[in-house]
C-alpha cells in the first residue's frame, strides 16, 4: 500500500502542476492542499504500524522489545550501549512498501514475527551513545516512523540529553510520542506517582503539553513484565487510527483526481493523435503554400530561363548574338537579360495568388477539431491562442521566415553536348551562306535538268539547324523543370519547418500538458484502486 499510495501522491502533484497552468493556481489551490495535508503526514503510508523505541543507555529498550515478542529478539547486557545498530522486528510476510523503508533507513539487520502481523518495532542505538553515529541515525529515523516510543527509567527520566537535544527540539512531532517510564519495579509504594508526575511536568516544559504514558517493567526480575497489556491496547488502537486515516487519504485522493478532471475538463482514456492529424493538414497546407510560391508561374519562369540558357550556348550564331546583347549594359537598361532573377521574382509574387484561404482554413479546422475533442480548460485554451487572426499571422510569418531564408534558386546548368550543338549550329550557318555564295558564283548550277545541289545542302543545313535548335530548346526547358523542382523541394522543406515550428509545435504542447494530465489523472486513479484492494 505504501508504494502505491507514495506514487499516487507523486501522480497528484503532477496533476496539479499540469492543472494550474491552464487554469491558473488559485483553482487548484484546494487540491494542492490535499496532497500538503498528505505529505506533512509522518510515518510510513502502508497497513503496518512502524514503532521506534528511542532512549538512552540502560534504560531497557531492547528489553521491552523482548517483552513486546514474547521471546528474545535482541540481546540485552551489562556491556553499553548494548544496541549498536537499529534492528527491525517485523511481520514475516512484510509489505513491500515496508521493505523498501527499511531499505532506506538503512536497516539490515530484520527478525521476522508471526503475533503481530501489522506491527514493526525498530530497536535503536541508544542516543545517549558515546558514539556520534548513533545520535545521527536516531535523529534520521525519527520523521520516518509512525511512532515513537521514548523509554526511561526512574532515574533517567529527567536526563538533559532526551530533554534539550530531542524532545525540546522535536516537539512539533508529539503526535508521535509515547513515553514508558520502564523498571517500575525499582520502586517504592507511593514514588510511581510522584516520578510520573514530576516526568509529565518536565515534558510540558519540552513543549509535550500532552503526553501519553505508560508506566511497566519490561523484564522485572523472576517476574513476567508488568502493565504490558496496555501498551499493546494503545498500538491497537494505534493501527485503528492509521487505517481510518489512510482509508480517508484515499478517498481525498480520489476525490481530488476527480475535482481536477472537472475544472479542466479532461476526461482519462480520450486520445487526440495529433501528430497523425498534423502530418495530414501540414502537407496539405505546405502543398497549397508552395504552389503560391513555387507553382506553375515559377515552373514556367525556370523553362523560360533554361531554354535562353541552352539558346546562349548551343543556340545558331544570331541567337547567341542576341543572349550576349541582352546581356549587355545596354540590354538590361532596356529590361532585357533578367533570366536569373525571373525565379526569384516569380516566387516575391506569391500573395497575389490564390491558395492562401485554402491553407488557413486547414489549420482552423485542424485547431477546432482539436478544441472541441480536448473540451474544459484545454479546448478554450486552443481557441484562444489559435484564433482565425493568430493562424493568419503565423501562416503569414511562416511564409515569410521561409523567404528569408530561401537559398537563391539560381539558373540552370548547361548540358555538355549543348557546346557542341552550338558548334554545328555555327557550321550550319556556314554551310547556308556557302551554298549561298555557290549560288552567286555558278547561277547555272540552278537550269532546268541539273540537281540543284546548292540549294539541297542548304535546305540541308537550315533543317539541321532547326532539328537541333529544337533539341536545344526542349533540353533547356528540362533543365529549367530540375531548377524549379529543386526549388520547389527546398520552398516545402522550408515552409513546414516554419509552419512546425509556428503553429504545430504550440499546439503539440498544449495538447502534451493535457496528455500529461490525463496521464497523471490515470496513474493516480489506478494506485488509490490498488491502495484500496491491498488486504488491510
Amino acid at each position: 500500500m505504501a508504494a502505491d499510495l507514495t506514487e499516487a501522491l507523486e501522480a497528484l502533484d503532477l496533476a496539479i502542476a499540469k492543472a494550474a497552468g491552464v487554469v491558473g493556481d488559485e483553482a487548484v489551490q484546494v487540491f494542492a492542499g490535499v496532497s500538503v495535508n498528505a505529505r506533512r503526514r509522518t510515518g510510513f503510508l502502508g497497513e503496518t504500524v512502524v514503532i521506534a523505541l528511542g532512549g538512552g543507555t540502560g534504560v531497557g529498550k531492547s528489553s521491552l522489545l523482548n517483552a513486546l515478542a514474547g521471546t528474545e529478539v535482541a540481546p540485552t547486557g551489562t556491556l553499553r550501549p548494548t544496541t549498536d545498530q537499529p534492528l527491525a522486528w517485523i511481520p514475516a510476510d512484510p509489505e513491500a512498501g515496508l521493505v523498501r523503508l527499511l531499505d532506506d533507513l538503512g536497516i539490515v539487520e530484520r527478525i521476522g514475527q508471526s503475533s503481530h502481523p501489522h506491527l514493526a518495532v525498530l530497536d535503536l542505538p541508544d542516543f545517549d551513545s558515546v558514539v556520534g553515529e548513533h545520535r545521527a541515525t536516531v535523529e534520521r529515523l525519527l520523521p520516518r516512523v509512525d511512532a515513537v516510543i521514548w523509554i526511561v527509567d526512574p532515574e533517567k527520566y529527567n536526563d538533559r540529553t532526551i530533554h534539550a537535544d530531542y524532545l525540546r527540539r522535536l516537539a512539533g512531532y508529539q503526535g508521535q510520542f509515547v513515553f514508558v517510564l520502564n523498571q517500575i519495579d525499582r520502586l517504592r509504594d507511593g514514588e510511581l506517582d510522584v516520578v510520573l508526575g514530576d516526568f509529565e511536568q518536565t515534558l510540558w516544559y519540552d513543549g509535550i503539553t500532552r503526553p501519553i504514558t505508560f508506566p511497566l517493567a519490561a523484564a522485572p526480575p523472576g517476574s513476567p513484565p508488568l502493565g504490558l497489556d496496555s501498551l499493546f491496547h494503545y498500538l491497537d488502537q494505534k493501527l485503528d487510527a492509521k487505517r481510518v486515516a489512510t482509508d480517508k487519504l484515499l478517498e481525498d485522493l480520489r476525490r481530488a483526481g476527480r475535482g481536477l478532471a472537472e475544472i479542466t475538463g479532461v476526461t482519462p482514456g480520450i486520445g487526440l493523435e495529433f501528430d497523425q492529424r498534423w502530418e495530414v493538414a501540414l502537407d496539405r497546407a505546405t502543398d497549397v503554400l508552395a504552389d503560391m510560391m513555387a507553382g506553375p508561374q515559377v515552373a514556367a519562369a525556370a523553362e523560360r530561363a533554361g531554354v535562353r540558357t541552352a539558346r546562349r550556348v548551343g543556340g545558331s550564331p544570331v541567337g547567341r548574338l542576341g543572349a550576349a546583347i541582352r546581356r549587355s549594359p545596354v540590354g538590361r537598361a532596356l529590361g532585357a537579360g533578367r533570366e536569373e532573377d525571373a525565379i526569384e521574382d516569380e516566387t516575391r509574387k506569391w500573395e497575389g495568388r490564390a491558395g492562401l484561404e485554402r491553407a488557413l482554413a486547414t489549420f482552423d479546422q485542424l485547431v477546432t477539431q482539436l478544441s472541441f475533442e480536448a473540451g474544459g480548460a484545454f479546448g478554450a485554451r486552443l481557441r484562444r491562442e489559435f484564433g482565425d487572426q493568430d493562424i493568419q499571422r503565423q501562416v503569414r510569418g511562416a511564409i515569410e521566415g521561409t523567404m528569408a531564408n530561401l537559398r537563391e534558386p539560381g539558373t540552370p546548368q548547361p548540358a555538355r553536348w549543348w557546346s557542341a550543338a552550338g558548334f554545328c549550329q555555327l557550321l550550319s550557318l556556314i554551310t547556308v551562306v556557302g551554298c549561298g555564295v555557290w549560288i552567286w558564283a555558278r547561277p547555272d548550277t540552278l537550269e532546268r535538268g541539273k540537281w540543284p545541289w546548292p540549294l539541297i545542302v542548304g535546305a540541308a543545313a537550315v533543317l539541321l539547324s532547326v532539328g537541333v535548335g529544337a533539341l536545344v530548346r526542349r533540353s533547356g526547358r528540362k533543365s529549367g523543370r530540375a531548377v524549379a523542382i529543386a526549388y520547389r523541394l527546398d520552398v516545402e522543406d522550408k515552409i513546414a519547418h516554419q509552419l512546425t515550428k509556428r503553429i504545430g509545435v504550440p499546439v503539440r504542447t498544449v495538447l502534451r500538458e493535457r496528455a500529461e494530465l490525463e496521464g497523471a489523472l490515470t496513474e493516480l486513479a489506478l494506485h488509490v484502486a490498488r491502495a484500496e484492494r491491498e488486504p488491510g
